[in-house]
């Protein structure tokens, strides 16, 4: 068995360990991710910078929310957006994209 990915630790404590509204949260979560994620591929395909810098600023309180570890690599992309900066951002999508996948997978199964 993997690691569980993500951490509901945030939730918990945001909502005094209500579990309707951690069902809620994780709903939502499950609902908007893969789009937003979908967004953001495209935009890396594309080298849009600004709608890299929106879809990662989007996806950035619940990745924190979810305690996934990608949360550094969102924000090297939503600062990128916003620079002039050459670097190449799609290993960080990738890190991204595999991350949330596993995630969705787990949330999935256990909510």
């Amino acid at each position: 068995m993997k690691q569980q990915l993500y951490d509901l630790q945030k939730i918990k404590e945001l909502s005094d360990n209500d579990a309707d509204f951690i069902k809620d949260m994780v709903d939502m979560f499950i609902t908007e991710i893969p789009r937003d994620l979908e967004h953001l591929a495209v935009a890396v395909i594309e080298d849009d910078r600004t709608r890299v810098h929106d879809y990662a600023h989007k996806m950035k309180p619940s990745i924190d929310m979810f305690g996934l570890k990608c949360l550094n690599d969102i924000l090297i992309m939503e600062a990128w957006g916003r620079s002039d900066d050459e670097m190449d951002i799609k290993e960080h999508f990738m890190r991204v994209n595999q991350e949330l996948d596993m995630a969705l997978i787990q949330l999935k199964r256990d909510f």
